[in-house]
């Protein structure tokens, strides 16, 4: 799931804190956020936060209010806190940890509060999920046929293999090599300049057509299955290609990811509308609110 609006990965945050009094840095619709508050996320904050960094922690803090605050106005959601603690176990078991609690929290610099917060977003993102799933137009077997027409690189899954020299009378020397019966896994080896690949026997492995370069994955998707291919020009080189395997997606196939996508753009757009209708204040010596072109305190000039 895609998070648009926690800019911040609370998990992730090593940096230091600033200490000392509590002035308000912002308001959200009326709701104070101090310094403290900033200080609070962390477990064990220290001082010197730069204009950057206090612009960087305070945004999420705006943005997680108003959120929290729609989300109670307008789906009368309120986390409990045996959800919250139920959500902080996810939250460790996700991360693959296996200590207590305030190993966790020591390791990661952060503390109870700030991980409850940012727990409580998570199951406040999961209301909204619930809240506007009935509200979404759902796609049909028709609209992800049309998908896959649309973009069929991006639907196709192959598994190729290629040779990569430098010119093409050089590719046009290894067709004649493998056309005479040589073995591609040999010559790829031999002579195929991307190492990684030619240590392989020339194996790229399975994947979207569409993560190859432009004339590279338009050739995986109209070669013969098991004929050499080529020279194919690239920004790389001139390759020769053999392509084992080719799957297109089926509507039937696409269709779930597409209804995911609707559900999630429709949770994302609720949780920026949440943001960006809020009234939001920010002491001048810290930076300035903007919502454009995503919602963030923009640090105070150098």
């Amino acid at each position: 799931m895609k998070r648009l609006l926690i800019l911040l990965a609370v998990l992730a945050l090593t940096a230091a804190a600033c200490s000392g009094s509590s002035p308000t840095a912002a308001t959200v619709n009326g709701t104070e956020i101090t310094t403290g508050d900033v200080d609070g996320l962390f477990y064990e904050p220290e001082e010197d936060l730069s204009d950057e960094e206090m612009a960087g922690y305070l945004s999420p803090l705006i943005q997680w209010t108003a959120i929290e605050q729609a989300a109670e106005a307008d789906l009368g959601f309120e986390a409990t806190q045996e959800e919250i603690d139920t959500e902080v176990e996810t939250i460790l078991f996700d991360q693959g940890y296996a200590g207590d609690l305030e190993g966790f929290l020591e390791a990661q610099n952060i503390s109870e509060e700030g991980l409850e917060r940012y727990a409580t977003q998570l199951l406040i993102e999961d209301a909204v999920i619930e809240f506007v799933t009935p509200t979404v137009d759902t796609p049909t077997v028709e609209d992800a046929q049309e998908a896959i027409d649309a973009a069929p690189l991006e639907f196709t899954q192959v598994c190729a293999s290629h040779i990569l020299v430098e010119t093409e009378a050089e590719a046009d020397a290894v067709i004649e090599r493998l056309e005479g019966g040589e073995d591609f896994a040999t010559v790829a080896a031999e002579v195929s300049i991307d190492t990684g690949s030619g240590a392989e026997g020339g194996s790229l492995g399975c994947g979207a057509a569409a993560t190859y370069v432009s004339a590279f994955a338009e050739a995986t998707v109209s070669a013969p299955i098991g004929e050499v291919t080529g020279p194919v020009e690239t920004e790389f080189g001139f390759h020769v290609i053999v392509v084992e395997e080719r799957t297109v997606a089926t509507p039937e196939e696409v269709l779930p990811f597409m209804e995911d996508q609707v559900v999630f753009t429709a949770t994302d757009t609720w949780l920026l509308g949440a943001v960006t209708a809020a009234e939001v204040t920010v002491d001048e010596q810290y930076g300035t609110w903007e919502t454009e072109p995503s919602p963030q305190v923009v640090p105070p000039p150098a």
